[in-house]
């Protein structure tokens, strides 16, 4: 028992500090694009800014596509630690590009190398932890995720102001390589000793022992209907499911709403006439406001019955349409400049908060149910679908910011995709609320 959640500690936080490196070396990409903007010497638009993403997310879906198989064969120590490396690799030569095509070409492979983190955590999670801890656990590994985009956004927003953007693309990296070293030597693929597994009786339905697992978890491995089956099993396994569909769709609405973060610093620049280090700096609203909302979904996630986390997460999709809707229409109040950018700041920061939770948990925990020993392979082909969507707003966003309806025309989209999260989230989880009815 006490050597069990020591080590469970170490790979959490292991985890925690790995991804954290990872979503700092890929937000660069967004962090500099203010600065980028308005260095004359590159003569970028919003064109190239929203293509930049675009390609990178299709990159993102690419590394989706190869790094979910690899981490079911390799295991997930080696596909996190590998990501590790390569996103360091490629911030250092997107800030060390010359042009567009340079620029593209790294978010490329930036992205893709990123998208190592979440399949190889799958696994790990589902080494170590007991299935009644997943949403716990993803909860506290998602706010990796939000927690580095707000501190890196504020540092290195705050190191644009007197330090070149190339070289802080450079820093981003070095502390990246830091990082990796610490989890060389801390990560573990599974437990060591098989008596680990073993847990006192009644620890596993003790509520303060958040992070530990039980017995029960190999067994219901073990019982798996994909147990020992290819790969290919598997995907004809998924592609015949209604479930994998409707998390698909779902999924895809979501990252197209998560995706707004890649044009926030810009819309708040041109929007209320920011310094790029300001808008940097301001974007930081969006990914607050999406690690609140996974600090209270650990509140309730696992003690919500499947009908009441989809009741919750539909009010919270309600939410996020009514915070799109004030930042489109809070210019028709006519109210001073200085409150409308403060009443955009808490818009932004509702939006964040209300997606959050329905983008990182419900598909988490399903994958790793649902996709059993295909855990990884299921994440990524859920995301890749995900990305793919999000890859078609980011080249029709930066084109609609750019067009003659500016910013107005790209908050009309967003709306109208708001009002398809409320639908998709409903739709899966009235899905999973049925399957478990049947399954008791």
């Amino acid at each position: 028992m006490f050597n069990r959640i020591p080590q469970q500690l170490n790979i959490i936080v292991a985890m925690y500090l790995g991804y954290g490196a990872m979503m700092i070396c890929r937000q660069m990409v967004t962090i500099l694009s203010p600065a980028m903007l308005a260095d004359e010497t590159l003569a970028l638009t919003k064109t190239n800014l929203g293509d930049f993403a675009a390609y990178g997310t299709l990159g993102a879906l690419a590394g989706k596509l190869i790094w979910g198989p690899l981490a079911d064969k390799m295991g997930g120590r080696f596909t996190f630690l590998i990501g590790i490396l390569l996103t360091a690799i490629f911030v250092t030569a997107f800030g060390l590009s010359p042009n567009v095509l340079a620029f593209t070409s790294f978010s490329f492979l930036l992205y893709c190398t990123k998208s190592s983190g979440w399949p190889g955590m799958t696994k790990l999670i589902g080494q170590w932890y007991h299935p009644k801890r997943y949403g716990r656990v993803w909860s506290i590994l998602a706010t990796s995720s939000r927690f580095s985009v707000v501190l890196a956004t504020l540092f290195f927003g705050w190191l644009l102001s007197f330090i070149h953007w190339r070289m802080v693309a450079i820093i981003a990296a070095f502390f990246a390589l830091i990082i990796f070293v610490g989890c060389y030597f801390y990560l573990q693929d599974s437990p060591e000793d098989s008596a680990l597994l073993q847990l006192a009786e009644g620890d596993s339905d003790n509520p303060n022992n958040a992070l530990v697992f039980t017995d029960e978890l190999p067994k219901t491995n073990n019982h798996h209907p994909l147990t020992n089956t290819s790969t290919t099993v598997g995907l004809i396994f998924f592609v015949k499911s209604p479930r994998v569909w409707l998390v698909v769709i779902m999924l895809m609405v979501l990252t197209c709403m998560m995706a707004f973060l890649d044009f926030v610093a810009v819309y708040l620049m041109e929007s209320y006439q920011l310094t790029p280090s300001q808008a940097a700096m301001a974007s930081t609203v969006f990914p607050v406001g999406s690690l609140v909302g996974l600090f209270a979904a650990m509140a309730f996630y696992d003690r919500f019955s499947k009908r009441g986390i989809r009741a919750a997460l539909t009010v919270s999709l309600t939410l996020s349409l009514v915070s799109v809707l004030i930042l489109q229409y809070l210019p028709l109040f006519e109210l001073t400049a200085q409150l409308n950018y403060y009443l955009a700041l808490v818009a932004i920061f509702i939006f964040a908060f209300s997606i959050s939770p329905a983008y990182y948990l419900p598909m988490s925990i399903f994958s790793i149910e649902y996709g059993g020993p295909h855990s990884a392979t299921l994440v990524c082909l859920i995301d890749a679908f995900g990305f793919a969507a999000s890859a078609a707003f980011a080249f029709i966003g930066g084109r609609l910011a750019d067009g003659a309806g500016g910013w107005g025309s790209f908050m009309n989209m967003l709306i109208i995709i708001s009002m398809l999260g409320i639908i998709s989230v409903w739709a899966f989880m009235q899905a999973e609320f049925l399957a478990k009815k049947q399954s008791n």
